[in-house]
C-alpha cells in the first residue's frame, strides 16, 4: 500500500531532483557563455555535462542524510550527519570524475586537478547545503517521531490500554505496529524513548508516564526514573551494596535499580514468579 509517508518521500526526491537538474542546466549554460566571452576557451558540452556531475551527487547524499538524520538524534550523530555526507561529497566529486573520463573519454582529468578545481568554484556550497537542509529538516518535523495513534478497535483510555498486545511506534517517520510482549525495557531520551523490542529499538515520541499508563502494570515496572522493564524478560539482579542493583535482561543489557523503586520490582518480579539471584 502507497502510503503517506512514501508519498512524502516521492515529493521530496522529485523535488530534489528537478532543483538539480536545473543547476547542472544552469551550470551548463554558464560553462557556455564564459567560453564565448573568452576568445582562448573552447566549450565542450560532453566535458561541462561531466563536471556538473557535482551537482548530481546531492541526490544520494542528501537522501542519505535525511534517512539517517530521522534515526538518529544524539547531539555526536547529528553533528557526523552534517559533516560526513559533505566530505564525502568533496573527495568522491574528484574521484568520480577521474573514474567516468578515464573510462568514457579520451583523456582522464586528474585528481588534484578537479580537487583543486572543486575547492575553488564548490568549496563554499559544501559548507553551506548539507548543514543548512539537515537543520531545515529536522525543523521541519518530518524525522520527528509521530504521537502513537490509536488503531480502529483499540480502546483509548489507559486503563484500558494496559490490555493491549499491540502498540503503535513510530521510527524515522513511519508508524510501525509491534507487539508489546516482545518489549524489553523502554528508556528515557528526553523529549522522547527508546522502546527496546526484541527485533529493534525504536525511538517514540512520549513519555515514561505515558508509557506506564498504557503498558499493563503487572508486567512492566519502573526501576528507574529513566527506565521501565518487561518483568518477563529480566534474566536476574544483583545487589551494588548501597541498595540499588544491577538488573541482567534476557538481551545481555544491565540496568539500574534504583533503590526507590526497588520495594515495586521485587513484588512485581515475585508475583510473576520469576527466579533471580541474589
Amino acid at each position: 500500500m502507497f502510503t503517506r509517508s512514501d508519498s512524502a518521500r516521492s515529493n521530496k526526491f522529485a523535488i530534489l531532483s528537478a532543483g538539480l537538474a536545473v543547476c547542472v542546466g544552469l551550470n551548463v549554460i554558464l560553462d557556455l557563455l564564459e567560453s564565448s566571452f573568452q576568445s582562448h576557451s573552447s566549450f565542450y558540452f560532453s566535458e561541462s555535462f561531466l563536471f556538473s556531475s557535482f551537482w548530481w551527487l546531492f541526490v544520494p547524499l542528501l537522501l542519505g542524510q535525511f534517512y539517517f538524520s530521522g534515526r538518529f538524534r544524539g547531539k555526536f550523530s547529528v553533528i557526523l550527519i552534517a559533516i560526513i555526507p559533505a566530505l564525502v561529497h568533496l573527495f568522491g566529486y574528484p574521484l568520480l570524475i577521474q573514474v567516468i573520463s578515464a573510462t568514457l573519454y579520451g583523456h582522464t582529468f586528474p585528481y588534484r586537478q578537479t580537487f583543486e578545481y572543486e575547492l575553488t568554484r564548490y568549496g563554499f556550497i559544501l559548507l553551506i547545503v548539507y548543514p543548512v537542509a539537515l537543520v531545515l529538516f529536522r525543523m521541519s518535523g518530518v524525522e520527528k517521531p509521530v504521537d502513537n495513534m490509536p488503531i480502529a478497535g483499540m480502546a483509548d483510555t489507559p486503563k484500558k490500554e494496559a490490555s493491549r498486545s499491540t502498540m503503535v511506534v513510530a521510527h524515522g517517520g513511519r508508524r510501525t505496529v509491534i507487539e508489546i510482549k516482545g518489549i524489553l525495557y523502554v528508556s528515557a531520551s528526553s523529549p522522547y524513548v527508546y522502546i527496546h523490542h526484541l527485533k529493534k529499538r525504536y525511538l517514540h515520541n512520549g513519555t515514561l508516564r505515558s508509557m506506564s499508563a498504557m503498558l499493563n502494570s503487572e508486567t512492566f515496572v519502573r526501576i528507574h526514573r529513566s527506565t521501565i522493564v518487561n518483568i518477563a524478560a529480566v534474566r536476574s539482579y544483583r545487589s551494588r551494596g548501597n541498595g540499588d542493583y544491577d538488573v541482567i535482561i534476557s538481551d545481555g543489557s544491565e540496568l539500574r535499580l534504583s533503590r526507590n523503586f526497588a520495594a515495586a520490582f521485587k513484588s512485581t518480579l515475585a508475583a510473576c514468579n520469576q527466579d533471580t539471584a541474589l
